[in-house]
């Protein structure tokens, strides 16, 4: 069925302006980067088609230009592509939310990039925030990380190097290798969304144990048990600092410990009691320590922690903005431990996971 305004094909109705500026072909778009050439607002009127036929699985489209111009469309792009009664958006794949007793239950898999599909593991990375690899020699994690996408460069080079250091700037790096309480990376500047890779070149100290947590699923947990202490970690900026005096840095981004998108879900969490320095107004203060060391409290909680021991060679993905790590103490005076941090931008782990769900749409021969 046709109008003058629009056509239906299989019950979904496409605007003539709409097919007009999704024409597919070279003089309209980019053979290689598939991006578009023609502008329809430079047109002197609206589009109008002069003849319209449907066969053989196609929408054939004769337009009303001087010069004469077709535009041909598949059937099944068109309706993959269909936007009555509303344009398609992607579907977030289901998030599972989870603590210690649900992964001591379903052990997280370590997969060998060497022997899994790449979908494999990325599809841990969405559902449960992180993913664990093995038998990544030394000389392959960089590239097989650039193969997903640019590494972040930060004051340490490409790569930082997790081991004891003289003159430590963070306690990571302390020479006594004390625990880590549970945190996000990079409270202190305005990145905020970071993917992050952990890639164990030797552990072979006394201690020493990783540590994660599902902030998602903790602040959760805070929000149904803690109502009002959770909507004062969500309207209260804090401040997070970093002080360098070999760069002479002083870094301090504000920012609420949870973060909710426009729906009022729970989208980024932000904590680092080490970074910490809150600075709080005076009528504030007393309030949000209460609820700051109510939710420190559940961080702390042995039941929402799974510890689990990385090996050389063991990679450690995950998304900083959900996942919360930290370590146990551990002796270095007795072994080794020995870390490499990759930052990445989130932005290309979502990229790759989306390719497969569009290529058809551009990819059309």
């Amino acid at each position: 069925m046709r109008n003058n305004r629009f056509i239906t094909i299989n019950n979904k109705r496409f605007h003539y302006i709409w097919l007009r500026d999704n024409c597919l072909c070279p003089d309209c778009r980019h053979t290689t980067s598939f991006q578009k050439t023609y502008d329809y607002t430079e047109a002197s009127s609206p589009p109008e088609p002069r003849s319209v036929e449907e066969a053989n699985g196609e929408l054939k489209i004769i337009w009303n230009e001087e010069p004469e111009h077709e535009s041909i469309f598949p059937i099944d792009w068109l309706l993959d592509s269909a936007y009555d009664p509303q344009p398609e958006t992607f579907e977030e794949p289901e998030i599972i939310l989870w603590n210690k007793s649900f992964l001591d239950a379903n052990p997280p898999q370590k997969y060998d990039i060497n022997s899994c599909s790449e979908s494999t593991w990325l599809n841990q990375l969405f559902t449960q925030g992180f993913a664990m690899l093995e038998k990544v020699a030394v000389e392959e994690i960089e590239p097989f990380l650039r193969s997903i996408g640019p590494i972040l460069e930060t004051e340490y080079g490409q790569t930082n190097e997790l081991k004891p250091t003289a003159n430590a700037k963070d306690l990571g790096f302390a020479l006594q290798g004390p625990a880590l309480s549970p945190h996000t990376d990079h409270s202190y500047k305005l990145i905020k969304n970071l993917g992050e890779c952990l890639y164990c070149v030797e552990n072979n100290a006394k201690g020493g144990e990783s540590l994660i947590i599902d902030g998602f699923f903790i602040a959760q947990e805070f929000r149904r048990h803690h109502p009002d202490y959770f909507q004062v970690l969500t309207q209260t900026p804090v401040a997070f600092n970093h002080f360098d005096p070999e760069y002479r840095y002083f870094f301090s981004q504000k920012t609420p410990i949870i973060e909710l998108d426009q729906q009022g879900k729970i989208s980024r969490l932000c904590f680092a009691h080490k970074n910490c320095a809150r600075n709080i107004p005076f009528e504030q203060t007393e309030l949000f320590y209460e609820a700051y060391s109510a939710f420190f409290g559940y961080l702390k909680n042995p039941d929402y922690q799974y510890r689990f021991r990385l090996k050389a060679g063991d990679s450690f993905i995950f998304w900083n903005s959900r996942i919360l790590h930290g370590r146990t103490a551990y002796d270095a005076s007795v072994g080794n431990r020995h870390l490499r941090l990759f930052l990445m931008d989130w932005d290309y782990f979502v990229a790759r996971r989306n390719f497969d769900r569009v290529k058809h749409l551009y990819l059309t021969e």
